[in-house]
């Protein structure tokens, strides 16, 4: 077999395959036989036809199948000839087979990375002072009770803040009603028995403080300007009237901290919920300034190491990332009009985003390699068993959706990553 490799990138290499014919002759002898045997050609019987006639007859059949069969064969046997270390197969092309002829075709496969690590222990970095205050712990508490909250009718009086109220409304944009402006404005252009909540976040701008102090069987006009970024385009920076009337309200009821609701927190008073809460935030508050901190660190390492990245690896982490993020901005309200309008700035913040990470993923890997930093099959097993509990699945279960998409070695690899940024912050200087 005969190799010759040309650099075409920092990170891209194309190899040009040659196999002679009598390498190959076996293999091809081994399609044809397999041919002969269940071929069925006019004149004889099944698997009796002379191989010279099956091959004439099925040539470019076998032709196929012995490309399929040895281009992967002799492409792994030239990547481990020439020592390489590809992270993608970008192409496979110029195959060309014939009997009597070998075999010859081109690979251009991206290799990872090669380049000097930078100095990564002592790095300087400022922690801030984790506390909470009482203050937080008051928060902490009225959001548990808003939580568990219930209502109750109240309409023998007038709606207030907090409340729940049931309202039909219909807007109109001058003459032409809301609901008629596009096919996403329906939502907020009319509506029967629907409940609005009279406080954050807001179901339309002002509406709320518009339904305050009416009774059940009240109308009411109300005037709603809408802010130029507003989820539905349709009406974005526009001015709306809506004719609302009210039919039904509910108070909220907030619980009584009593023995009953300390049980459920499993504590026994007061005290004890306020110093279970406090320890909470301060676990809270010291992972994410152990978060910021590793975030600080991973800055400063993109900083100080320049290399070129593979093409292929950038491209297909972009395109995840675009994904992820026009998922997102779907989920908060953008029609896909204004996702096709933002396409350029998402492609833009995605291909940023992927490319340290990329970059920043070969950093931590290199370090890891240096410092011997390995995750244990043990470990996975216990991460996965923890993430299918939250998902309410079996760990087997998860672990075969994950492994339809490579998931449990990206774990594995993203496992090691965040091991080696605990190394990194044990490792670094407080400044």
């Amino acid at each position: 077999m005969k190799v010759k490799v040309e650099d075409v990138g920092a990170c891209r290499k194309v190899m040009r395959i040659e196999v002679p014919a009598d390498v190959v002759a076996p293999q091809y002898v081994e399609i044809l036989n397999a041919y002969t045997k269940v071929a069925q050609i006019p004149g004889f019987r099944a698997g009796r036809a002379p191989s010279a006639i099956v091959e004439n007859h099925f040539a470019k059949d076998i032709v196929e199948e012995a490309k399929e069969r040895l281009v992967p064969q002799y492409y792994w046997k030239a990547i481990e000839e020439q020592e390489l270390k590809p992270v993608a197969v970008v192409e496979i092309s110029d195959v060309v087979f014939a009997k009597g002829q070998g075999l010859a075709f081109k690979a251009v496969v991206d290799i990872a990375p090669d380049f000097k690590l930078p100095k990564y222990k002592k790095i300087s970095v400022k922690a801030k002072d984790v506390a909470v205050d009482e203050k937080d712990v008051d928060a902490a508490i009225d959001r548990i009770k808003t939580n568990m909250a219930r209502f109750e009718d109240a309409n023998e009086r007038e709606s207030r803040a907090g409340d729940l109220v049931m309202v039909d409304f219909r807007g109109a944009c001058g003459a032409v009603p809301v609901s008629g402006l596009s096919s996403d404005s329906a939502a907020v252009g009319e509506g029967k028995d629907f409940w609005v909540f009279l406080g954050d976040p807001e179901f339309l701008p002002g509406f709320a403080a518009g339904l305050a102090g009416l009774k059940v069987g009240g109308s009411k006009v109300i005037n709603v300007k809408f802010p130029s970024d507003f989820r539905v385009k349709a009406v974005a920076g526009k001015e709306a009237v809506y004719d609302v009337t009210v039919k039904g309200i509910r108070q909220r009821i907030m619980p009584e901290m009593d023995a009953e609701f300390f049980k459920k927190f499993e504590v026994d008073s007061l005290d004890a919920l306020r110093a279970k809460i406090r320890s909470e935030l301060l676990e809270n508050a010291g992972q994410k300034e152990d978060v910021r901190l590793k975030e600080e660190i991973a800055r400063t390492l993109l900083e100080k190491t320049d290399f070129e990245l593979p093409k292929s690896v950038v491209e297909h982490e972009t395109s995840i990332t675009a994904r992820s993020i026009v998922e997102r901005v779907a989920m908060q309200g953008a029609t896909r009009e204004q996702i096709e309008q933002r396409r350029v700035d998402i492609l833009s913040e995605a291909t940023k985003t992927s490319t340290e990470r990329v970059k920043l993923s070969y950093i931590l890997s290199g370090i890891a390699d240096e410092e011997k930093i390995t995750v244990q099959d043990t470990e996975v097993d216990g991460r996965i068993e923890m993430m299918a509990g939250r998902y309410g699945m079996s760990a087997e279960r998860f672990r075969a959706e994950m492994e339809k998409r490579d998931g449990v070695a990206k774990l594995k690899n993203d496992m090691r990553a965040e091991k080696t940024l605990d190394f990194l912050l044990k490792n670094a200087k407080d400044n």
